[in-house]
């Protein structure tokens, strides 16, 4: 008998609630434990499913900790601003949603990246993770760049390095965590430097 639309939909709905449930399983128990003293089976207990639940979905811990990059993005609403970019024109309103992004991952996402840039000096697994995590920022950076160039504004050739320079975590952790700032003033001044920065 082939399947209804509606048990389809529910299927995927209930796989979606179980990959959710892992992965919040695993955000909480890396950074309580670290990723190294995480087993599967820790993590498979917590989510409340089978251990081969989540190497059928993944295939192993690193696959997790890239599905966690995957929860990143989603999170911090990262689809939303691009498609949000691709409506804009205005090279400034464009800078400004790349401040926004850095601001959002940071804000609401801040434990993942320092779970990542802590493991990744120890873990090559975890270092393997954060590099495709850094890859897919700059490629998320160029877009919007490429956007900016395309209105005809002025743009300083070494932008993209500008951008990923300025939207760096070392950045991000000097002014809001040792220094005290707010995520908004963060995000205000990123703007602002980008714009000084990066259009001639």
């Amino acid at each position: 008998m082939p399947d209804l639309p509606g048990i389809v939909r529910l299927r995927d709905r209930r796989e979606a609630l179980t990959l959710r449930a892992i992965l919040t399983a695993a955000r909480r128990l890396f950074a309580e434990h670290g990723y190294a003293r995480t087993p599967i089976r820790s993590i498979a207990q917590e989510a409340g499913v089978a251990p081969q639940t989540i190497y059928t979905h993944f295939g192993s811990k690193a696959g997790v900790l890239t599905g966690l990059v995957d929860l990143m993005d989603e999170e911090a609403g990262l689809p939303d601003l691009m498609a949000e970019a691709a409506e804009m024109t205005d090279p400034v309103e464009l800078l400004g949603l790349l401040a926004r992004a850095s601001s959002q991952v940071r804000e609401r996402c801040g434990d993942i990246v320092t779970m990542l840039s802590s493991g990744a000096a120890v873990a090559p697994e975890i270092a393997a993770t954060q590099a495709e995590g850094a890859r897919r920022n700059r490629l998320g950076i160029e877009m919007v760049i490429e956007r900016v160039r395309s209105t005809g504004h002025g743009v300083d050739p070494k932008a993209v390095d500008i951008a990923v320079a300025l939207l760096s975590t070392g950045i991000h952790d000097s002014l809001v965590v040792d220094s005290g700032w707010s995520h908004e003033d963060y995000e205000a001044w990123l703007r602002r430097t980008l714009v000084a920065a990066v259009l001639s």
